[in-house]
């Protein structure tokens, strides 16, 4: 896969071959500048590739335009960010609802689930400031999760934790993306979500190595 324009265009993915099985838990190790990021910025349609294909199900990304990735993203695709990216002016319940209210779903009761679930029953109607950062990465969690897309995409979801809640927020993923059985890829450069990860794979010159 390349990216960019023209003589700007780079190749850091080139020669790649990757398929992810629907509800496999997929962790992607490389250095800084390896290549992670872009990697799922591709599969999230962020970014478009010069070269190569990018199916998700039955649906080519590579084939759509700009609006029908957008929809696309909206409805199949959940991200998880290092800096949980919650909206500051809405609450707890608030940010759970925004993927529920941009896919017109009017389903009341998944909120009150997804909350208890998480464990924050008590924080909904607090704002992201006023929690502490392994409960905002909990709700950013249940964000990406709660209309129950068949992919979600994580980056260094857990590099503003400490290691204990680190290990926390890890385990609650793992175990909802399981229940529902989403594929999670996520890049990190830490060794905890391996032991959790059904496939860990090295991202070596362009290329998604098998760590076995």
């Amino acid at each position: 896969m390349r990216y960019g324009s023209g003589s700007l265009s780079t190749g850091v993915l080139e020669a790649m071959d990757f398929t992810a099985e629907a509800g496999e838990f997929v962790v992607v190790l490389g250095r800084s500048g390896s290549g992670k990021s872009t990697l799922l910025n591709l599969l999230g349609g962020m970014d478009q590739p010069l070269a190569g294909t990018i199916r998700i199900g039955d649906d080519e990304l590579t084939a759509m335009d700009e609006e029908a990735r957008a929809r696309f993203r909206r409805r199949a695709i959940g991200f998880v960010f290092q800096a949980f990216n919650l909206l500051p002016t809405l609450t707890v319940a608030e940010n759970l609802a925004l993927p529920l209210a941009l896919n017109q779903r009017r389903e009341r009761d998944l909120v009150p689930a997804m909350l208890e679930r998480l464990g924050l029953q008590d924080r909904a109607t607090r704002y992201p400031d006023q929690l502490s950062g392994g409960e905002q990465q909990r709700v950013a969690i249940g964000r990406a999760l709660i209309h129950s897309p068949p992919l979600v995409l994580a980056d260094e979801p857990t590099g503003n934790l400490d290691a204990d809640t680190s290990q926390q927020v890890l385990r609650l993923f793992s175990e909802l993306v399981r229940e529902r059985g989403i594929t999670l890829v996520m890049a990190t450069h830490s060794s905890e979500p391996q032991a959790l990860a059904d496939r860990v794979l090295r991202l070596d010159h362009g290329r998604l190595v098998d760590c076995g």
